[in-house]
């Protein structure tokens, strides 16, 4: 369990000038990085570590590999698509080596140009039960004229239930979530608001201006705060049920391989199909919940999705035909209902079969999955 800190600290010169070197550094990171299309520490270290110390003799041993270590993850989630400019105070990182941490007694060390500086703190009441947390690194910024420190803490702690309750969650595109208690969250709304953005960008792509391509940058930002809300509401809403588990089909590598290539006739239908696949924030969803839900106690699992729509939650009966479109009618006992709510109810109680249950602090990362769709 991971959470951050977020502690106020003076915005002094030492730090101002710490953070623009810094930024100079990485940028030479990013830059040969870029140029030699590699994001691997060690090459990268190679070739920039030296060079670098003899440039700004100012800057620490220690904080030159961290800006390297920034440098490398952050061409590496690109993926030298762009070339990454970063700003002079934009963001820096730290870790064991270059912070120390004292929340108790509220005060922290930070390496900079200058040597090791000492900075008082007022953690905020609500902090106070991360006190006995674990400190794994930090982040400075600079924002709104100030300077704060992101420091991240862990608990390794595992999350035991009061009960075993459980609520299976079906996610989807027209209904955002359907739960085994019978409630239905449509995806309406959000839809006709991102429909509404993917239309206004549309344009602005067209003009291919410079204050069309800043527009698009505010929109985007826009369009991803939205989704953000309507995902923080429904999770809240989600981990506020009188359950003690949360369970959610681990959807993954399902979504991976659904992403295919279509020929003749089906590429058309297949690239409509993977577009909308591609603007399912379902991660992001389930990542709001397990993190809700352990502030509350509770547990979220993963089950495979195997044959979730294809059984009867009633008499458990499996067959292809069961489901319909968006109805479900078992062809042994004629039970009828809703195929997003069965296949909610077969979440729940799929995952309490040995072996189909995945806890989401420990997710299957051996490979390909073996299950099939429902």
């Amino acid at each position: 369990m991971i959470r951050t800190i977020k502690i106020k600290l003076e915005k002094t010169n030492e730090l101002l000038q710490t953070i623009r070197i810094y930024n100079l550094a990485c940028q030479k990171v990013l830059d040969y990085g870029y140029e030699n299309k590699i994001y691997n520490k060690l090459k990268l270290n190679t070739a920039t570590y030296h060079p670098i110390r003899k440039s700004h003799p100012t800057l620490p041993s220690c904080l030159v590999q961290t800006a390297r270590d920034q440098a490398s993850d952050m061409l590496k989630k690109d993926k030298f698509k762009n070339k990454i400019k970063k700003k002079q105070h934009s963001s820096i990182r730290f870790d064991k080596r270059t912070m120390k941490v004292f929340l108790n007694s509220e005060y922290c060390k930070l390496t900079t140009i200058f040597g090791r500086m000492e900075y008082k703190f007022k953690l905020a009441n609500y902090y106070k039960k991360y006190i006995n947390w674990k400190i794994k690194n930090g982040q400075l910024i600079i924002k709104n004229n100030s300077c704060y420190l992101h420091i991240q803490v862990e608990n390794n702690d595992t999350i035991t239930p009061n009960g075993d309750k459980r609520l299976g969650v079906d996610l989807g595109i027209n209904n955002i979530a359907v739960c085994s208690d019978n409630t239905f969250h449509n995806s309406k709304h959000l839809k006709n608001v991102k429909g509404k953005y993917q239309h206004l960008k549309k344009q602005l792509q067209q003009k291919g201006t410079q204050s069309a391509k800043r527009k698009l940058k505010k929109i985007a930002g826009r369009e991803r705060r939205f989704v953000a809300d309507v995902n923080h509401c429904l999770a809240k809403e989600l981990v506020n049920k009188p359950y003690d588990i949360i369970v959610f089909e681990d959807l993954i590598n399902l979504k991976k391989r659904n992403m295919v290539k279509g020929r003749g006739k089906e590429k058309y239908k297949q690239k409509k199909c993977n577009k909308k696949l591609g603007r399912w924030s379902y991660r992001q969803l389930q990542t709001f919940a397990q993190y809700k839900a352990e502030e509350l106690g509770k547990q979220v699992l993963y089950t495979a999705p195997t044959y979730t729509s294809q059984t009867c939650s009633k008499c458990g009966f499996k067959h292809k035909t069961n489901r319909n479109g968006k109805l479900f009618k078992c062809k042994k006992c004629s039970y009828t209902l809703d195929a997003d709510l069965n296949a909610a109810r077969n979440i729940a109680t799929f995952s309490r079969s040995i072996g189909s249950r995945v806890s989401v602090n420990h997710p299957n990362i051996t490979g390909k999955p073996s299950y099939k769709s429902g």
